[in-house]
C-alpha cells in the first residue's frame, strides 16, 4: 500500500500543473453552482425548497429506502468513475472528462447554495454536514481519476501524432490500479452518505430544533 501511495504522490508532484488546473475547474464549478441558486426563477426556487423540506422531513421520520438509495448512489458515483476511466483511453475523451468534473462540482455548489438559501444560518451548518467528509473526498477522487484520465489520453494522442509506440500494458496496469482505488473509496463514501449521514443530520436537527 505504501508503494502505491508513494507512486501516487510522485505522479501528483510531476503533474502539479495539471492538478492545479483541475482544482481551478472544481472551484469554478462549485462557485457557479452556488451562484446559480440565486438566479433561477421563483418557481424553480419553490421546487428546490419543496425538495429540501421533503428530504429533511423523510430523514426526521425515518422514511428512507436505504437499500435502493445505496444502489442508486453506487450506480451514480461508481458509474461516473468508470465513464471517466473509459474516456481516458479514447482520443477525444479529455474534453468530456473536464466537462464531467465541472458538472460534478457544479452540482455540489448548487446543493450547498440551495441549502443555505433555504435555511439561512441553520443551512450553513447543514450544508457543512451535507458536504463533509464524503462529498469532499468524492471530488478529490474524481479530480485524481480525471487527472490520470487526461494523462492517459494525452499519452495516446502523443503516440499517434509522433508515431512512437508506448508501453500500453504498463500504463494500463497503473491506470487500472487508480480506477480500483477510486471505486473502493467511492463505495465507502456512498455507504457513509446513505447509512450514516441521515443519522448525523437527524442528530443535529434535534439539537438545533430544526
Amino acid at each position: 500500500m505504501k508503494k502505491y501511495m508513494d507512486k501516487l504522490n510522485r505522479n501528483i508532484r510531476i503533474n502539479k500543473n495539471l492538478f492545479v488546473f483541475l482544482l481551478v475547474i472544481v472551484i469554478v464549478g462549485i462557485t457557479t453552482g452556488a451562484i446559480f441558486t440565486a438566479i433561477i426563477s421563483s418557481s424553480d426556487k419553490e421546487l428546490v425548497v419543496s425538495y429540501l423540506n421533503t428530504f429533511f422531513d423523510n430523514i426526521a421520520s425515518g422514511k428512507l429506502d436505504y437499500t435502493s438509495s445505496f444502489i442508486n448512489a453506487l450506480i451514480l458515483t461508481v458509474g461516473l468513475a468508470i465513464l471517466i476511466w473509459l474516456l481516458g483511453v479514447s482520443v477525444i475523451g479529455f474534453i468530456v472528462v473536464i466537462i464531467i468534473l465541472f458538472l460534478k462540482a457544479f452540482v455540489i455548489g448548487f446543493s450547498v447554495g440551495s441549502i443555505i438559501a433555504t435555511f439561512k444560518l441553520k443551512g450553513v451548518l447543514m450544508a457543512f454536514i451535507y458536504c463533509f467528509p464524503h462529498h469532499v473526498i468524492n471530488i478529490l477522487v474524481f479530480m485524481l481519476l480525471s487527472a490520470f484520465a487526461l494523462i492517459m489520453s494525452f499519452r495516446i494522442i502523443n503516440s499517434i501524432t509522433s508515431k512512437k509506440p508506448i508501453d500500453f500494458k504498463h500504463y494500463m496496469n497503473r491506470y487500472l490500479t487508480v480506477l480500483v482505488f477510486s471505486i473502493i473509496i467511492l463505495i465507502v463514501t456512498s455507504f457513509y452518505e446513505i447509512y450514516i449521514l441521515p443519522e448525523v443530520i437527524n442528530f443535529v436537527m434535534n439539537i438545533v430544533k430544526w
